[in-house]
């Protein structure tokens, strides 16, 4: 009886294998990206995984994170750093022009997936180690492919201009931080009455408060560049 339990735990073994390794896909870092104990940005990282390493692809968590097997261990990457040879499970969406909601989903996972990354330091713009705020906002649109200038004073411009009480995902949202009603600062309105701003407060990316605190009191104005 022993024996013939073994050898029912073995083939059920076998047979999660042969599920698992059916749904997988081999991927390659495009850029840099963190490892992680699990798909959030405050998970831990186990390491960088660099440019043109190859990862297999075990599962699509969601429009933002892929778990994945590498040097021996699971975990989980950023999407958005990582070329797929496919779908990894059935029904995954393929490519085709995304939404302005889609896009602002993923604009705002590159900026998430900046978080630890980014330093904050003023009239500097070297994409992923040190930039300003301008620096990051212009980075992270640009890599959906949409062109902003390098600077508030270029960006206060930017698209359309939108009320505070019509703000939607992916609007840049303007702040003063010096001279009252000068902009000077902005963010990437996230949803939920909160931003996400590469500031000298955190010294690299964070997520603040529209409704109440420092920033509410500083708000100017927000333009749609969707």
């Amino acid at each position: 009886m022993k024996k013939k339990i073994v050898s029912i735990i073995s083939i059920a073994a076998l047979s999660l294998t042969i599920s698992t390794s059916a749904f997988a896909a081999t991927g390659t870092v495009e850029r840099g990206v963190n490892f992680r104990s699990a798909p959030s940005t405050n998970s831990s990282v186990y390491q960088l995984i660099h440019a043109g390493s190859k990862v297999e692809i075990l599962n699509q968590v969601n429009s933002y994170w892929y778990q994945i097997s590498y040097n021996g261990k699971t975990g989980y990457v950023s999407s958005d750093y990582v070329r797929s040879s496919g779908s990894t499970t059935p029904g995954t969406p393929s490519g085709g022009s995304p939404s302005a909601n889609a896009k602002a989903d993923r604009i705002i996972a590159h900026a998430q997936a900046l978080k630890g990354v980014v330093h904050y330091s003023f009239g500097v713009n070297k994409p992923t180690s040190v930039m300003d705020c301008s620096a990051f906002t212009k980075y992270v649109f640009g890599l959906e492919g949409v062109s902003l200038k390098w600077g508030t004073r270029y960006q206060k411009d930017a698209g359309s201009y939108v009320a505070k009480g019509n703000l939607k995902k992916g609007d840049l949202v303007f702040f003063w931080t010096g001279t009252s009603g000068t902009i000077s600062h902005v963010g990437i309105y996230i949803g939920n009455g909160q931003f996400i701003h590469n500031s000298p407060s955190f010294n690299g990316v964070g997520t603040s408060s529209l409704t109440s605190g420092y920033w509410s009191d500083h708000y100017i104005t927000a333009r749609r560049v969707l």
